[in-house]
């Protein structure tokens, strides 16, 4: 087989190839609540874009993992497969056979059989096992490293872990195996020895939403059906997978390759050919673990630490619990015992045959993947799309500014919580600079802005208590006020009080004047001559009376009017009294609930630092990474 070597021919035509990639996950921006578990979960973090009110997907850095769909709570994000097309095709008579992944056996437990009866009562033409493609993939893993003798070999079967190297590390494309996965090994051996359906389209029943990727990037594989879609349209239809007959795969039977979903599969199966493989060999999975160590392994590799074979997978159950399954959540043990109970059938299935012959079971394997395998027909090579990164890394005067636009301006601020998604403060600061996402989102910046808050609430606190106060001390002077001068009006009005006897004192005065004066007139009028003097003086005195009487009568009325006036005066000065009172017993409630408020304000700014800073009980920061940890 052709070893892939980097050669600059190869890279030159794989440059010419679309780095655009197909969709495989959508995101219902209706149902998504921008909390960015899916960056938390996303191995390459900046194929999202968080700066909105949603966060949405760069497919074309999207290595199609799956990771974000296991980790949305929301349903917001959607698995995209070829299922709808995949029943209207059939629906309309287009010829198709189906490829079915080893998965299947994990995915419709003790029914794979009758999956492919299902498949022919609907249409599909011939039913292949992808199994036996894993067996000619080990054969040809095993050609290239005994043809080549390459210092590295990683397994290629995981088509998210292709993309990632395709995008994020080209510098390990060297080393990824030359040949296809067992999928496009079984469509390849269709197209060579199966020529009545060299024209079918090739329907995948498949356990990955990546896999449309590698089908796009080879041009073999027309409909990605994942298990996943099949099962929901099981139930939307009321389908029984046991109403339908069990019924063999159209091509030869695989034996230990069924194992190939399952991690170590690849192993396994090489073992039975190298029995020493094991002990050059790494197997590793799982989205913690192996994009970390393929950040690694380039420096490996140069050290000479590197395995010479590396069975990788990036789902943890491998392809049994693929993003395009139902299987995430399930036991590995109860994943794994289905797997391995179909190993067993058909290693007894083999022996069978072989008349129960180990060795003879060997042989008949080994004359089946020479009769299907030949040298130059399943190899493989890929594309360099780191292209796609389009984003930067901020220079250190850039990324000090977005720092200080997040309140990070100490070693101390750099929490590295992963409250963001990112798991450090430099990729989020990456991600800020590239108008990835927000300085909003945060959680040092969100505290930095309630602890703002807080201070501004406090001072607003203590502002407002201490106009209150000056308020109450107002209307404490207004309360002395307004009685001082109820009691000045009160007192007035008894002043007035005491007109009326003196109106009525001097009109008696009047009276007997004018009475006087008569008597007077008279007396003078008896005396003849003598009292005519005196008889004008009386008129006199008369007049004066009279006018007294006149003058008295005008008061009279003005003193009722004043002590109307008055008794009214000091009625409206009591009601102003009493509201003035209740105003100050509500501005007294006012004033303790705001020195409440102040009070609980700064007890709570207290308490969120003495929860941090004065609790290690519970939060310590370690020294050396400087970052705050939570103590149980």
């Amino acid at each position: 087989m052709r070893q892939y070597c980097a050669k600059k021919e190869d890279l030159m035509v794989n440059a010419q190839q679309s780095r655009s990639l197909t969709p495989v996950v959508k995101v219902d921006e209706t149902k998504c609540v921008n909390c960015h578990a899916c960056i938390t979960a996303c191995p390459v973090k900046f194929c999202n874009d968080g700066s909105g009110d949603h966060v949405t997907i760069n497919h074309d850095l999207c290595i199609g993992c799956g990771s974000c769909i296991k980790a949305c709570k929301h349903d917001a994000r959607i698995p995209l497969d070829d299922t709808k097309q995949f029943m209207q095709d059939l629906r309309n008579n287009v010829p198709m056979v189906a490829i079915v992944a080893p998965a299947v056996a994990a995915n419709f437990p003790r029914q794979h059989m009758n999956f492919n009866g299902w498949l022919k009562s609907i249409g599909v033409k011939a039913v292949f096992d992808v199994s036996f493609g894993a067996e000619l993939t080990v054969a040809s893993y095993l050609d290239h490293i005994q043809s080549n003798n390459p210092t590295t070999v990683i397994a290629q079967p995981c088509p998210a872990l292709v993309t990632y190297m395709e995008i994020y590390q080209p510098e390990l494309l060297p080393y990824l195996a030359p040949a296809d996965s067992p999928m496009l090994h079984i469509i390849k051996m269709i197209h060579q020895f199966y020529p009545q359906y060299r024209n079918h389209r090739v329907a995948v029943m498949s356990p990955c939403i990546a896999k449309r990727r590698e089908f796009d990037a080879t041009g073999m594989g027309d409909y990605n059906v994942t298990f996943r879609a099949i099962q929901s349209y099981f139930k939307r239809s009321g389908v029984n997978l046991a109403d339908y007959p069990a019924v063999d795969f159209d091509n030869p039977p695989a034996e230990r390759a069924v194992l190939f979903s399952t991690p170590g599969g690849l192993l396994r199966t090489a073992q039975r050919w190298k029995p020493d493989v094991a002990n050059v060999s790494r197997k590793i999975e799982g989205p913690e673990i192996v994009y970390d160590y393929l950040k690694k392994l380039p420096e490996m590799i140069r050290k000479g630490n590197a395995p010479v074979l590396i069975d990788c997978l990036n789902c943890e159950l491998g392809c049994n619990g693929g993003s395009g399954t139902n299987q995430q959540d399930t036991s590995p043990d109860e994943v794994e015992k289905l797997v391995e109970i179909r190993s067993q059938e058909m290693k007894q299935h083999a022996r069978s045959r072989a008349k129960w012959s180990l060795r003879g079971a060997r042989k008949q394997i080994e004359r089946l993947i020479k009769k299907y395998w030949k040298p130059g027909l399943y190899s493989r090579t890929y594309c360099d799309r780191s292209a796609n990164m389009w984003y930067t890394h901020p220079t250190p005067e850039q990324e000090k500014r977005v720092f200080a636009s997040m309140e990070k301006h100490e070693k101390c601020d750099m929490l590295d919580c992963s409250a963001c998604g990112y798991g450090s403060c430099k990729d989020m600061a990456v991600a800020i600079h590239n108008r990835l996402n927000r300085r909003e989102n945060c959680q040092h910046y969100r505290q930095k802005l309630v602890e703002q808050y807080r201070q501004r609430c406090e001072t607003i606190a203590s502002d407002i208590v201490k106009q209150i106060e000056q308020i109450a001390e107002m209307i404490s002077s207004q309360e002395s006020s307004f009685r001082q001068l109820e009691d000045d009006t009160r007192s007035m009005g008894k002043i007035t009080n005491e007109f009326d006897p003196i109106v009525k004192a001097i009109s008696s005065i009047s009276l007997q004047t004018h009475m006087l004066a008569l008597n007077a007139s008279v007396e003078a009028a008896h005396a003849g001559d003598a009292g005519r003097g005196f008889i004008v003086v009386a008129d006199e005195v008369k007049k004066l009376a009279e006018n007294a009487r006149a003058e008295a009568s005008k008061i009279d009325p003005y003193s009722a009017e004043l002590v109307q006036a008055y008794s009214a005066i000091a009625e409206k000065i009591e009601q102003a009294y009493t509201q003035s009172h209740k105003t100050s017993e509500l501005t007294g409630n006012i004033l303790q609930s705001a020195r409440d408020i102040a009070q609980s304000t700064l007890a709570d700014r207290e308490d969120t630092s003495s929860s941090i800073d004065n609790n290690p009980s519970r939060w310590r920061v370690d020294e050396t990474s400087n970052k705050m940890t939570h103590v149980d």
